[in-house]
C-alpha cells in the first residue's frame, strides 16, 4: 500500500499498488470529519464501501458507530451525512484512485460530474476546517 497525496485537510489517500498515480489501482481514503460537519449528497463513479472508524455518524436517517458499513455502487446518490457531536472518521474504500476524485453531484439542470483534482466542487460541498 502507498500512502498518496492528500486530497485535502482532514484526508489522507491511500493507493493500494505500486503506483500512487494509478487511476485504476484500487484506493482507500481516511476520512477525518469536526463535529456535525456535513458531507454532502453525491455519488462516485466506482463501486465503493466505507466503514466507521471513529465518533458518529448521521447517514439515511440512522446513527452509525465504530464498525458500521455503508456501500455505494457507481452512480448511486449517497447523504447527505452529518457527523456526530465528537466528530467522525470513516476509511472510505475506492473500487479505483479516479473514483475518488470524480463525484456526481444534483444540480437544477440535472446530475453534473465534478473532478475534484481540476478544482470542481459541487455548490454544497463544505471543504474542511
Amino acid at each position: 500500500m502507498t500512502d498518496g497525496p492528500s486530497r485535502g485537510e482532514g484526508t489522507r489517500v491511500f493507493v493500494l499498488g505500486d503506483d500512487p498515480t494509478d487511476a485504476a489501482a484500487p484506493a482507500v481514503v481516511l476520512l477525518e470529519m469536526p463535529p456535525h460537519y456535513v458531507l454532502f449528497r453525491h455519488a462516485h463513479i466506482c463501486h465503493r464501501f466505507e466503514v466507521v472508524v471513529r465518533g458518529s455518524l448521521q447517514a439515511g436517517g440512522r446513527t452509525l458507530g465504530p464498525g458500521d458499513v455503508m456501500t455505494a455502487r457507481p452512480g448511486e446518490l449517497y447523504g447527505p451525512h452529518v457527523a456526530g457531536p465528537e466528530g467522525c472518521t470513516t476509511a472510505e474504500v475506492f473500487g479505483s484512485l479516479e473514483g475518488v476524485f470524480r463525484v456526481l453531484s444534483e444540480t437544477a439542470d440535472g446530475l453534473r460530474e465534478y473532478d475534484f483534482r481540476r478544482g470542481e466542487a459541487p455548490d454544497d460541498y463544505q471543504p474542511l476546517p
